[in-house]
């Protein structure tokens, strides 16, 4: 029987279908991850590390050190090194916080102050969208800092993910290639080799990953650190280690690190400050995207940039601040696994490889 409906409605009306599908998949796995999150986190968090430290671990055992006593190394060496940042991250940011939040807060006055000054607006006018600006921000401090956590609910969730992330990354270091293989041994010679390449172009992905934007984090923070000490701004320390952390959550950290460093200039140091500060940002910037990022990372992690932000702004979402890191990795893993199921990209060669 011909259907009485004209192609185009029928080919609308098929994609559409195709489109609630997938949507409807795509909103029960954010529901299902978000409820597993105090799993799902630490989990990758923990293959994220694991695959920057499984070299480390493979160079001790060529040089004759048993594979236990590699994997217990790498993983103490690499968590106490996390743990060193992260003290002395919450120090620097805590020990001067409340003088960096009123810099930064004068600082976004006056630039909203000239805006009401360009537009012809009065000064009580401005003065009350001044007011509703900072009231909206800070009522929304705790989304914004902390995501969907609060209170004890948060200390006892971050120290069961700091825990389970732990035992996670020395699991993964020290048997990362024994379960491959246990797995392995149980596929077809096709489906075998297929394991393998994806497993390992996934785990070559993370690993270069997070090798690769720690050095670029540490670079930009060393740059613009060192910059503003030039240049005689305050609180040059911890605006290095906004800039750092920043790195991690790109475009969207980059941004609001530079920023809070222009706001402060603006505020203490005045407008010439304020736009060498700027200059400052956006050279460390080009230099990080069209020199340091492309020599570091390659094409490990090659996403377009509006693909970046609507997944940070996901991430942040859901999980807050976690989410944001998160979220460019977890992307990049799903269009790793994309790439693989239709054969393209890094994939392409090595599916046709022999293994």
């Amino acid at each position: 029987m011909t259907s009485l409906a004209p192609r185009w409605l029928q080919t609308v009306s098929e994609f559409a279908l195709r489109a609630i599908i997938v949507a409807g998949f795509l909103i029960l796995l954010g529901l299902a991850i978000d409820r597993l999150r105090l799993i799902f986190l630490p989990l990758l968090a923990a293959l994220i590390l694991s695959s920057a430290l499984l070299p480390a671990k493979h160079l001790l055992v060529r040089r004759g050190l048993n594979n236990l006593l590699s994997a217990v190394t790498v993983v103490v060496i690499g968590l106490a090194i996390l743990g060193s940042i992260g003290y002395f991250t919450v120090t620097t940011l805590t020990s001067e916080f409340d003088d960096l939040e009123l810099d930064i807060e004068a600082g976004f006055t006056e630039v909203l102050q000239s805006v009401g000054d360009f537009f012809g607006m009065s000064e009580e006018q401005v003065d009350d969208a001044i007011d509703d600006v900072l009231d909206g921000i800070r009522g929304n401090a705790d989304t914004i800092a902390g995501g969907i956590f609060s209170g004890v609910r948060l200390a006892a969730e971050l120290l069961a993910g700091i825990i389970l992330l732990a035992v996670l990354t020395f699991l993964l270091v020290k048997d990362a290639e024994s379960m491959q293989r246990a797995i392995t041994r149980r596929l077809s010679r096709r489906h075998r080799r297929d394991f393998l390449v994806l497993t390992g172009g996934l785990f070559d992905t993370l690993g270069r990953y997070f090798r690769g934007v720690t050095i670029v984090a540490f670079m930009d923070a060393f740059l613009i650190g060192i910059g503003l000490v030039i240049i005689g701004i305050p609180f040059a320390l911890p605006l290095a280690v906004l800039t750092f952390f920043g790195a991690f959550i790109p475009v969207i950290g980059a941004v609001l690190a530079g920023l809070a460093a222009f706001l402060i200039a603006l505020a203490t140091e005045g407008v010439t400050a304020a736009l060498i500060v700027g200059g400052l940002v956006l050279a460390v910037q080009q230099i990080e995207g069209n020199l340091m990022a492309p020599f570091i990372l390659g094409r490990s992690i090659s996403l377009h940039p509006i693909l970046v932000i609507l997944a940070v702004s996901t991430g942040g979402a859901l999980w807050g601040i976690m989410g944001a890191f998160v979220a460019v990795p977890l992307t990049a893993i799903a269009v790793a696994l994309l790439d693989f199921y239709t054969g393209k990209g890094r994939f392409a060669a090595r599916r046709r490889s022999p293994t």
